[in-house]
């Protein structure tokens, strides 16, 4: 049996939204559009009208995508939402008049609005957009490759419109494969405007002990200790190796901010507080995170992050990979004293 969750928003008439469960004992979709035609069929209030992607588990899936990859990454138990909650009309129906607005940048290539129009998803998938209103999304960078492609004579004034704007680039998140080839075209787009992407920087002690793992050299008992872990498997795999309980928590794959507080504090902290204070009320002890730049926005700027939630961390820390794999080891950790946030419960 299939069981899914559907969202579901009528803002004529619902004072918030939730989402509806549906199970399948025997069904033949082909993709998300056939399951959407079915629950519309036996259900005359759902509506999801020409939707082309949603989210399935907080990633990006196209409406055609086929269903059986789709159940292969989630198992039989999974959650779809629209592409931007709080612009629902009608369950995965939108208001995009913010998306329609941003391609006024672009009005000296009005002939190409039919393709811009088919990269909505794009605009939505960058969370930055939450908190700077006139930002021109995801969708005009690759937008911008393809007016590039097409009339290269205008290169110098295309990468003009996007070039103050790439530096809040964040990778979308797709359940399967990426059809816009999003990354691909903004690393286009940088190297043309020679702007260096920085790549994850992980703690190397961590990522040593990795191939040489025994169980028996880990003596501390973390069997009661409730784990959250930022963005990284190996470090997952690790948790439940040791026998601790590993949290999720839902924006444990969000991009941390911390690559834009150089250039815009503000943006950066927002960011930051949402993924840590969503660990936080996960109910997890504390936060792991193999990810040197994570950690620096999650501990050292912990209480401009407290700050702008006007909220209190209380007994809560962040460990690093190294820190952690040092800590089950029975060891002596001496960076313990330089965290921001008093590491306590680990003794």
């Amino acid at each position: 049996m299939v069981e899914i969750e559907v969202f579901r928003y009528d803002v004529k008439i619902d004072l918030g939204s939730y989402y509806k469960p549906y199970c399948y004992e025997n069904f033949n979709f082909k993709n998300l559009n056939e399951l959407f035609i079915d629950i519309e069929k036996n259900d005359p209030y759902f509506k999801f009208g020409n939707v082309k992607f949603v989210y399935v588990n907080d990633f990006l899936v196209s409406a055609e995508d086929d269903f059986s990859k789709i159940l292969e990454k989630t198992g039989k138990h999974f959650i779809i939402s629209p592409i931007i909650e709080k612009r629902v009309i009608k369950d995965f129906i939108i208001n995009n008049d913010d998306f329609i607005k941003a391609f006024g940048k672009f009005q000296n290539f009005k002939d190409e609005k039919e393709y811009y129009l088919t990269l909505e998803p794009l605009f939505y998938a960058n969370r930055v957009l939450e908190y700077k209103k006139e930002f021109i999304g995801n969708s005009a960078f690759v937008f911008a490759y393809h007016m590039i492609e097409k009339f290269p004579e205008k290169t110098d004034e295309i990468l003009s419109i996007i070039k103050d704007e790439l530096k809040y680039y964040i990778k979308p998140r797709f359940l399967l494969d990426d059809p816009f080839k999003t990354d691909e075209k903004v690393s286009f787009l940088k190297e043309k405007l020679g702007i260096k992407t920085k790549s994850k920087e992980k703690f190397k002690y961590f990522t040593e002990l990795l191939s040489k793992f025994d169980k028996n050299e880990y003596p501390a008992n973390f069997s009661k200790f409730n784990i959250a872990v930022y963005d990284d498997q190996e470090v997952e795999n690790f948790v439940k190796n040791i026998g601790a309980r590993l949290i999720n928590f839902r924006l444990k794959n969000n991009y941390h901010g911390g690559k834009f507080y150089n250039f815009d504090k503000d943006c950066a902290i927002a960011l930051a507080s949402e993924i840590l204070f969503d660990a936080f009320d996960s109910g997890s002890d504390f936060l792991v995170v193999n990810d040197k730049d994570a950690f620096m926005i999650f501990d050292t700027h912990y209480k401009e992050i407290e700050n702008y939630t006007n909220r209190s961390l209380h007994n809560y820390y962040v460990l690093s990979a190294d820190e952690f794999v040092s800590i089950t080891k029975g060891k002596t950790v001496e960076s313990l004293k330089k965290h921001s946030l008093k590491v306590h419960l680990v003794d």
